[in-house]
């Protein structure tokens, strides 16, 4: 009979794995933040919507309940398939940038960090270690860039304030994040000065970059759902 796992080791083996699934459970949240402040599918709504509205305007007054019934019955059948096709494609990218993508990257990043120190001189604290690092920063960088964007959209501030929120605060968060992430690793190995220099630069500055580049997605995103709304608005 095997003897039971102290909880100081139970909780060592099972921390990676808790941080991975609260990992999932925050990018599908912020998933749902894509889909509500969706600016193609919000647009193809409207403008069903007024298409149907313009049809039935141009009926006389005593004839525009039968008018609207049929602009209704013609969007129905040649417009409104478009417009849910469109709703479709973009929860697909919201998908793809919201979730896969990063999931993806982190998976990958510790993945390959994890080799890389293996082969260089050893990963102190174990690959159970590395992988809950990687979910953990992701988890800081998720929840902050939702913050961000909740603030955005949400606040009744000017679209050129929005824009930069968005365009330049999105990236600034992942640029932090990623410098976090290297200390992290750092520490959590305890690398040396050599490895620090020669591994954690250069991984903060392609850390950096990259995870910048992908927040101009989400950036490009939701400031068009903000310029959408504005020019609805106006």
């Amino acid at each position: 009979m095997n003897p039971p796992v102290p909880e100081s080791k139970f909780g060592e083996r099972w921390s990676w794995l808790i941080a991975w699934a609260v990992l999932m459970a925050v990018l599908f949240a912020s998933l749902r933040l894509w889909q509500a402040n969706d600016p193609v599918a919000e647009a193809a709504g409207r403008g069903v919507a007024h298409l149907e509205d313009r049809l039935a305007g141009l009926a006389p007054e005593e004839a525009r309940s039968s008018a609207r019934k049929l602009a209704v019955l013609f969007t129905d059948n040649f417009v409104r398939p478009y417009a849910d096709a469109a709703r479709i494609l973009t929860s697909g990218w919201g998908l793809i940038f919201g979730v896969i993508i990063p999931g993806a990257v982190t998976f990958l990043g510790a993945l390959v960090t994890h080799l890389v120190l293996s082969v260089t001189g050893g990963a102190a604290a174990g690959w159970r270690e590395t992988f809950r690092v990687f979910a953990f920063n992701r988890i800081i960088a998720e929840a902050l860039s939702a913050a961000l964007v909740m603030m955005a959209v949400s606040l009744d501030w000017g679209l050129a304030i929005k824009f930069v929120l968005l365009f330049f605060g999105l990236p600034f968060v992942r640029l932090v994040v990623a410098v976090h992430l290297v200390v992290s690793v750092c520490r959590t190995h305890r690398l040396g000065v050599v490895r620090v220099l020669l591994l954690g630069v250069p991984g903060t500055i392609a850390g950096a970059i990259l995870t910048a580049i992908l927040a101009l997605v989400p950036a490009a995103w939701f400031w068009l759902h903000c310029a959408l709304a504005a020019l609805l608005a106006a």
